[in-house]
């Protein structure tokens, strides 16, 4: 039994579908690689300023901007669910409807929202500010980054919407290559501010802003052609549906209550370590890039999972929609599998190269972790600090992986009240971890409760995960 069991898991791994997680996967690999390089940029090129404080400066800002519209990020997951299920539900193409609505809908709300977000950008920073313990010139300097740089509000909520549906879609090609147009155009245009223009922090925002731009007229376009949304194929009074907007307005609701419990989290993070002083916080934002570019590399499989899960899901879902009085014998007799038989594959094999790429990192860090302190700063206060607290980058992906691959999972089935519910235990768990670890060992423990909230949000999801398959088994 044991030998066939290895053989039946040999065969998965070699199979078409395993392969197919790695062609969904890499791209967003690639393209997620992308986004922390940015940071990384702007920290390097912050860094060569005469003064710890614009480096500083620069973490606070990209924080607060991080952070705002980390709050918006439901419009990116809640998009590539629902078009994920639509795909699956009807591979025939006569979801096709369905499937503009869900994005129509989704990019009316992300351009309303950026624009509000635009016009009301100096109270909010202001608010922001009030986390952050630090000095006058630290202030006005992450201040003047963040009011550049929120300009691109409309953009980047409607970016977020348009990767949901490549997602969704599984489009992965078109993925990567709008992060590449933002990211490297963004670093581009960085360097070109910096080094010919003597921008500054301010060149560092602009080139964040112009680069946001750029990207959404590809995706705009590049979606057009995939999915023509305009001019309106379908009514306008189906995109308005009452119902459909309602089930939008709930997941939404519960990814937005789930996303400000994660940024809350991380805004403690980073405001426990500026208590810590001027030299912790400017190393912690050295080695927090180090932590989201691995985070960033990892969600490519939490995508995956999010794409492939939920297009696995909705079809479960179809085939007990039409044969509703049928059992599960009959269902897998009629359609070759059980019902929740490809989900069960997608979660298998995301989460087996989840974790091979996991542990690349670590070796990675371990190797590499010195030599990208040294990269990104010329201060040899910062380094040393880095370096005291590397061991805690260096273990970061294997802690993280499951948390991420099981909120693919999740975003993939549309169970957003459980990611709600499992993120506020979290975030309480998280707080009360920090209150009590950094009191007593300082910036270690600091790190330390960041890894306790990367095991609680993967225990608190799991304790749930059990319902997710119970709605693809047939009503005994």
């Amino acid at each position: 039994m044991q030998n066939n069991s290895q053989t039946s898991l040999t065969a998965l791994l070699s199979s078409r579908d395993s392969r197919r997680v790695l062609v969904l996967a890499v791209p967003i690999i690639l393209s997620n690689i992308a986004v922390p390089l940015v940071g990384i940029v702007d920290t390097a090129v912050m860094g060569r300023m005469a003064e710890p404080r614009y480096l500083a400066a620069v973490a606070i800002g990209a924080i607060i901007f991080s952070s705002v519209f980390w709050l918006f990020g439901f419009l990116k997951m809640g998009t590539g669910g629902l078009v994920a299920q639509a795909l699956g539900s009807a591979s025939d193409g006569s979801n096709d409807d369905e499937i503009n609505c869900t994005v129509l809908r989704a990019l009316c709300i992300a351009a309303t929202i950026g624009v509000l977000l635009v016009l009301f950008r100096q109270p909010m920073g202001q608010l922001a500010m009030l986390a952050f313990d630090i000095n006058d010139d630290v202030k006005k300097l992450a201040l003047e980054y963040y009011d550049i740089r929120i300009l691109a509000a409309p953009a980047t909520l409607m970016i977020y919407c348009i990767l949901g549906a490549f997602i969704g879609l599984q489009k992965m090609r078109s993925v990567l290559i709008l992060q590449l147009i933002l990211n490297v155009g963004n670093i581009v245009l960085t360097i070109i501010f910096f080094r010919y223009f003597d921008g500054g922090i301010a060149g560092v925002a602009l080139a964040s802003v112009i680069a946001e731009y750029l990207s959404l007229a590809y995706g705009l376009s590049k979606l057009q052609q995939i999915n023509p949304l305009w001019p309106l194929a379908v009514p306008l009074a189906k995109v308005l549906d009452a119902g459909a907007l309602r089930r939008l307005f709930v997941i939404n609701a519960n990814l937005f209550v789930r996303t400000l419990c994660l940024t809350f989290s991380f805004y403690w993070l980073t405001r426990s370590g500026g208590q810590l002083g001027e030299l912790t916080l400017a190393a912690n934002s050295i080695l927090i890039h180090m932590v989201h570019f691995s985070a960033h590399a990892l969600d490519g499989f939490a995508h995956a999972a999010e794409t492939l899960c939920g297009n696995a899901y909705g079809k479960a879902r179809a085939m007990l929609a039409t044969s509703a009085n049928k059992t599960g014998d009959q269902l897998a007799g009629e359609y070759g599998v059980s019902s929740d038989m490809e989900f069960r594959k997608a979660v298998l094999l995301t989460a087996f190269w989840g974790c091979i790429f996991a542990v690349l990192f670590v070796a990675f860090y371990m190797i590499c972790g010195p030599w990208i302190i040294n990269m990104m700063t010329t201060q040899e206060a910062v380094r040393d600090h880095a370096n005291l607290w590397l061991w805690w980058i260096i273990v970061s992906p294997l802690v993280g992986v499951a948390s991420f691959l099981l909120d693919g999972i999740y975003i993939g089935v549309t169970h957003t009240r459980d990611m709600r519910n499992a993120m506020l235990q979290s975030a309480i768990i998280f707080l009360a971890a920090n209150l009590l670890l950094v009191q007593l060992f300082g910036n270690h423990g600091l790190w330390m409760s960041y890894m306790v909230l990367m095991l609680a949000r993967a225990l608190t999801l799991y304790r749930t995960y059990p319902r997710i398959i119970h709605a693809m088994k047939p009503v005994a």
